[in-house]
């Protein structure tokens, strides 16, 4: 698979002069099968070098019933972190139409492994790999940061001498804690389940009006961690909706979270 230059790419992404450094690959397969979701793009500095580079996980949201890595809003965000000097990636990962849960959270977790895999090909530090994501993509990512082998939801993908473990992660809107009697409300698959002092460091925003995610669960959430020890920070914006850190709020959200990444992941 050819790496596409962005200039070269400019009708497919309507990229700019601006986006002239970066080289990006589409549809990277991170496993062998036959689902196509088992894709990933990947953005990077096109500079060459030999110091080693922070990265980003990006898991995009949708209820974990739609969505896609093709998005517009995560497909900037690609874009504009490669520029600062990241190397990211945007996860496809399988529907629950496609497969029930957990499969999501196994295909993001093989997703980080076949990335720490191929840390030496993309110059990337395997030290220093954040995630973001909003919504269901936040549950995702908080999960990756969260999570070891130990937790059983590593899936079959392969790459298993590498670790998913995420260094830090950004969740925006993020559920949790399903806060329902439904068959996938198992604590084992969501953050509550995982409280302890030694997570890496997260960053988590929550709007005060979101109607999908409950900001009282978020609230309590990060109450429970801080109680715990654990290094984490809260943004909660007070109206805000759902689409607080993807669409709304961005003037807040973003320096937010590029501050968060550049603590942690210094590029």
């Amino acid at each position: 698979m050819k790496p596409e230059n962005l200039n070269d790419n400019a009708a497919k992404k309507n990229a700019n002069a601006e986006q002239q450094s970066i080289t990006i690959v589409y549809d990277i397969p991170y496993r062998k099968g036959n689902s196509k979701a088992w894709r990933l793009d990947l953005a990077m500095p096109s500079e060459s070098g030999k110091e080693l580079r922070p990265a980003i996980v990006i898991v995009h949201g949708g209820g974990w019933a739609e969505g896609s890595k093709s998005v517009d809003v995560f497909q900037k965000m690609m874009i504009d972190y490669a520029r600062k000097g990241y190397v990211t990636i945007n996860v496809e990962y399988r529907l629950m139409g496609e497969a029930p849960f957990p499969a999501c959270i196994e295909d993001v977790k093989c997703a980080v492994r076949w990335f720490r895999a191929h840390a030496a090909e993309y110059r990337v530090d395997a030290d220093r790999i954040g995630g973001y994501g909003h919504s269901a993509g936040g549950h995702l990512a908080m999960m990756l940061a969260m999570t070891s082998a130990s937790a059983g939801l590593e899936g079959d993908g392969g790459w298993d001498e590498y670790s998913s473990r995420l260094n830090v992660a950004v969740g925006g809107a993020p559920p949790t804690e399903l806060g329902q009697d439904t068959p996938i409300a198992k604590p084992e698959w969501w953050p509550i389940g995982y409280i302890s002092g030694d997570q890496p460091p997260m960053l988590l925003i929550q709007g005060g009006d979101d109607p999908i995610v409950r900001p009282e669960l978020t609230d309590d959430f990060v109450e429970k961690m801080k109680a715990a020890g654990a290094n984490i920070e809260y943004l909660r914006i007070d109206g805000a909706k759902h689409g607080l850190a993807y669409d709304e709020k961005l003037e807040i959200t973003d320096p937010a979270i590029e501050k968060f990444f550049a603590k942690h992941l210094k590029p």
